[in-house]
């Protein structure tokens, strides 16, 4: 394909974002260290250009003031010593004020704690645009942004990738279900309208598409779906599935297929990461309980049994998640089995190769002239937009049946 593609992420700072700038650095350099992504893995794929990650443009939004070295430190994900070898090139990466629609108590609070670190005293303070400001002054903000960076690096097409921390959960109203209501209500400053909305419909005014790997409500509103459409673009989403959710739909189909029926699932979460943070508060934690529980009862066509998400930080952790799971199922006659699960993985490991792999599939797509949502992409998402399927293994199908469906020739499949 043609031109030059650009990904702007939002909380380009965070433990996800800088290992996926890592990465994407450390192959810039020349550095093998073996950075597969999904798609890769499918033979049948190789044949269809995906853009390489080497050749993506990263910039970004963030809040916090650290240097993208310094946050790599921060988040300690990212081998030292790579650190000392991609510094200078990952501070280069282009850094935007991000925006707040409304104050964040919880942001906020973290905000200040990383400024009170010794270190960080030497260290430039990011300009943030907070709130108390006319949302439509917040958008005009963001595109100033978006037609910098497309211009500076001679850009033809531009993804957005939304990798903030998890939003509190507002409630579905009208001034989500239209386009003209979204609008009126930006004229308003309404109440309704989130951050992530505000990036989402900047974005897609722009000709940006957009990926949600938050649970925060933000593109997939009828109002964004709508615009989307109209402008041309594709948007897809929402929260990436990395781990206990990824098992969670891959085991769910299992106990189905061998009619076994489950009475309860226990699940408990501890991580000491910045996310781990700001999902310690009650009101951004909800949109990520209720993700990881939708999945059970569309998979197995029942929900009569207890099923528990519990998340917890605990700062020992880190960026390395575990994930306990109490599994109680039965089968003839009733007879009570149980199936237990301690998953140990390093979220940012797991997140950074999806979106990559995201950012190459949404510039597919999309330069194939696709528009909106974009169902095939469920398999990464534990809530998936434009389809109501969860069975993870039903998803790869998905994907798979419709590349080669439109985009390969029988030659090619094979």
């Amino acid at each position: 394909m043609d031109g030059k593609v650009g990904a702007l992420v939002i909380g380009s700072k965070g433990a996800v974002a800088t290992t996926l700038l890592a990465a994407h650095c450390s192959l810039r350099l020349g550095t093998d260290l073996g950075f597969r992504v999904p798609s890769e893995v499918e033979p049948a794929y190789k044949s269809l250009g995906l853009v390489d990650l080497r050749d993506v443009v990263f910039g970004g939004w963030d809040i916090v003031p650290d240097t993208y070295a310094e946050s790599c430190r921060v988040h300690k994900v990212v081998p030292k010593e790579l650190i000392s070898q991609i510094a200078q090139l990952i501070d280069a990466t282009d850094t935007y004020p991000a925006i707040l629609a409304e104050r964040d108590a919880t942001i906020e609070k973290i905000l200040e704690s990383r400024a009170s670190q010794p270190r960080m005293q030497d260290i430039e303070f990011a300009t943030t645009v907070f709130t108390r400001r006319p949302l439509a002054e917040l958008v005009r903000s963001l595109e100033y942004d978006i037609e910098a960076f497309r211009t500076k690096h001679h850009l033809t097409r531009l993804i957005v990738v939304n990798l903030s921390s998890t939003e509190p959960t507002v409630p579905r109203t009208e001034v989500h279900a239209s386009l003209a209501a979204f609008e009126d209500g930006l004229r308003a400053n309404n109440p309704g309208i989130t951050s992530g909305m505000l990036y989402a419909y900047t974005a897609i005014k722009n000709g940006c598409h957009f990926i949600n790997f938050t649970p925060s409500l933000t593109v997939d509103i009828p109002a964004l779906v709508e615009f989307a459409q109209a402008r041309r673009v594709v948007v897809t989403g929402k929260d990436g599935k990395t781990g206990q959710t990824l098992y969670k739909t891959s085991i769910a189909p299992l106990l189905k297929h061998r009619a076994l029926k489950l009475t309860g699932w226990y699940s408990t979460n501890i991580l000491g990461n910045r996310d781990g943070q700001v999902l310690h508060d009650p009101a951004h934690r909800d949109s990520k309980v209720r993700s990881k529980t939708s999945v059970l009862g569309k998979i197995l066509g029942y929900d009569d049994f207890d099923h528990q998400v519990h998340i917890h930080y605990y700062l020992p952790r880190g960026d390395s998640k575990e994930a306990w799971d109490n599994i109680d199922f039965t089968g003839w006659f009733d007879v009570p089995m149980q199936m237990k699960i301690d998953w140990l993985g390093d979220d940012s490991i797991l997140a950074a190769p999806l979106v990559a792999d995201l950012i190459r599939w949404v510039d597919f797509f999309a330069g194939k002239g696709e528009v909106g949502v974009l169902p095939q992409l469920a398999s990464y998402f534990k809530q998936p937009m434009g389809t109501d399927e969860c069975d993870f293994f039903e998803q790869v199908r998905m994907l798979k049946t419709h590349v080669m469906k439109h985009y390969l020739t029988p030659g090619e499949q094979t």
